[in-house]
């Protein structure tokens, strides 16, 4: 189990880690981010870091459910600069209103004091430990996206898919925004302002893309990433593309990525699947979720109810 220390204050700086897990979530992930600190507790016994969960507005009975499945945690306001370029990028781009919450991953960016801090989505499963990683020299870890994997490439002005090839305007080696482990050297090297400046209406002038923080990711760290095998951050939607090019299943993955629209917890979205539209199927690991789920309740429940009857004692 992950060591346990008592709830800095909000927006509390580290403490004597060197090393930090962050996830970001907003009250309508709780389940998917319950599952994933718990998972990453499970797999990682001798962590002793510091464990991060950047929000913008979680309740407290939220903050309650999320640190009985992971005692320890912190709980790390979205920053005002951040939430004041988001209202006014929703204001220019009615589209990506929507999807802000996608954003915060950029909040990993700025917490300074660290070796190494280590982002995942908030939408993942871990099978297994990702504490090799740590040992990297590398600037930014990540993973192939979706083009990457088909062996294609980006246009750095739209996000557009392009063939293969260096040159101006392409970004080559494209990664996905859901795992990224951060050094030190970008933290302080005051990345996080310069992802910031790219939160701007004019990102997204005479682009159609439909990301959001990949594309500010990919923009702003070109050249700087490494890019590490899919185990790290298996993207179910990406299974084919990943197993042709990889060699690898969801089987043999260290994290299974639920990414895409359809999360495990959304009842509506079975719903859907079962009235028919065939965007909505569950995929195969929705069991796994769903019984980690139950087992991470339980745990919480245990302790919880473990630490009653002592009191009573």
């Amino acid at each position: 189990m992950v060591r346990s220390r008592p709830n800095p204050p909000r927006s509390a700086g580290p403490t004597n880690s060197d090393v930090c897990f962050v996830t970001a979530t907003s009250g309508g992930f709780v389940p998917g981010t319950l599952v994933a600190l718990a998972t990453f507790a499970k797999h990682h016994r001798d962590f002793g870091g510091d464990l991060v969960v950047v929000h913008d507005g979680l309740c407290g009975t939220q903050r309650e459910q999320l640190a009985l499945a992971c005692p320890g945690i912190r709980f790390e306001p979205v920053s005002t600069a951040l939430r004041c370029r988001l209202d006014a990028l929703a204001s220019a781009c009615p589209a990506l209103a929507g999807r802000l919450g996608q954003f915060y991953s950029l909040e990993a960016f700025r917490l300074r004091g660290y070796r190494k801090v280590l982002f995942y989505d908030s939408d993942v499963l871990f099978q297994g430990s990702v504490a090799d990683l740590f040992s990297s020299p590398a600037a930014l870890l990540c993973c192939p996206d979706g083009v990457a994997l088909r062996g294609g490439c980006r246009d750095a002005a739209t996000f557009a898919p392009t063939p293969a090839g260096a040159g101006p305007g392409v970004l080559a080696q494209p990664f996905g925004a859901g795992f990224m482990l951060i050094d030190a050297a970008l933290v302080e090297g005051g990345c996080y302002a310069e992802l910031l400046a790219l939160v701007s209406p004019e990102t997204w002038r005479g682009s159609a893309t439909h990301h959001t923080d990949q594309f500010i990711l990919n923009r702003g760290l070109a050249g700087r990433q490494t890019l590490v095998s899919s185990r790290y951050d298996f993207a179910l939607p990406q299974a084919e593309a990943i197993r042709a090019r990889e060699g690898i299943d969801a089987a043999a993955a260290r994290v299974l990525h639920f990414s895409g629209a359809i999360k495990p917890w959304m009842p509506d979205a079975m719903l859907r699947w079962t009235h028919g539209d065939p965007d909505a199927k569950p995929r195969s690991a929705f069991r796994l979720w769903y019984d980690t789920y139950v087992a991470s309740l339980t745990a919480a429940h245990l302790r919880t109810a473990g630490g009653r009857f002592a009191e009573r004692a």
